[in-house]
């Protein structure tokens, strides 16, 4: 009788809720308000921002006001900090923003507080204006920020030529796209004695190997099948830019590249090379 009674609630019977309609119901909700929640810290997050920077511009309008005082911005800002109940560091960052960005609109709304904070400490104006891009195109964390800019991947991509200051778009050339070497430390593989090993690290790792090899790639598979020489071959990974358009598919090799493998990789277009040394 009991188990009778435990199908009926499953087939939605009468007084029941069948469990398959009831969690889609749940999902559904659940995603509504997670949205909203989402929405809600943005625009609150849009208006701290926008606060700060009037913050920033009345301080630096009193200081011009007195600049025949050379600690004057100094003194205030202490006082202030004192009376106010906030943290002195904070009103620096305040008039270190509205100095940075004397036109509150020109900063994209999709740029927390605490990427600005991060961002206004960096005085090459086009090395900061590479990094706001990559926050915008690539949906960056503060933490992937700072992980970023710690790496030096501006500094990288500088020497090789390929800082893209534009949004990348339909006709992106590869040489603009693909680097000449690229950054695997976030795998932290003691020991490498087989490809298989590094590429189950990489898929394991795929969040942070699609933001080292750059916006527009998306991974579209492993071990895939693909003729050359009319003979089948298994590739490793296989990658998709959405941006040139095209498919990139990558063979791993333990120890030092030898130039056979270019030979290997040859007849098809688009492949690239990871060489991984002990």
């Amino acid at each position: 009788m009991r188990e009778k009674g435990i199908k009926a609630a499953r087939q939605g019977g009468p007084g029941s809720i069948a469990v398959s309609d009831y969690k889609a119901l749940f999902n559904d909700i659940k995603s509504i308000l997670e949205n909203a929640q989402y929405r809600a810290y943005k625009a609150v997050d849009n208006i701290r921002v926008q606060t700060y920077w009037q913050v920033g511009e009345r301080i630096v309008r009193e200081e011009l006001r007195h600049k025949e005082r050379a600690d004057y911005g100094r003194k205030v800002i202490q006082k202030l900090a004192k009376d106010l109940n906030i943290a002195k560091r904070n009103l620096h960052n305040t008039v270190r923003f509205y100095k940075v960005c004397p036109i509150v609109q020109t900063v994209s709304a999709q740029l927390s507080w605490s990427h600005i904070v991060e961002l206004i400490y960096v005085n090459d104006k086009r090395k900061r204006n590479f990094y706001t891009l990559q926050i915008i195109q690539n949906n960056w964390s503060v933490r992937e920020l700072v992980k970023q800019m710690k790496s030096g991947l501006y500094e990288r991509m500088n020497e090789q030529g390929k800082i893209i200051v534009k949004r990348w778009h339909a006709k992106s050339l590869p040489e603009k796209i693909f680097k000449d070497t690229y950054n695997f430390d976030f795998l932290r593989l003691d020991e490498i004695r087989y490809e298989k090993t590094v590429e189950e690290a990489l898929v394991k790792n795929v969040e942070s190997l699609l933001l080292e090899f750059g916006r527009d790639f998306s991974l579209a598979g492993r071990q895939r099948k693909i003729v050359i020489d009319n003979q089948i071959h298994l590739v490793d990974i296989e990658f998709y830019h959405r941006g040139i358009p095209c498919i990139v598919i990558v063979d791993i090799k333990i120890g030092k590249f030898k130039s056979e493998y270019v030979g290997q990789m040859n007849p098809v277009r688009n492949s690239m090379e990871v060489s991984v040394r002990l």
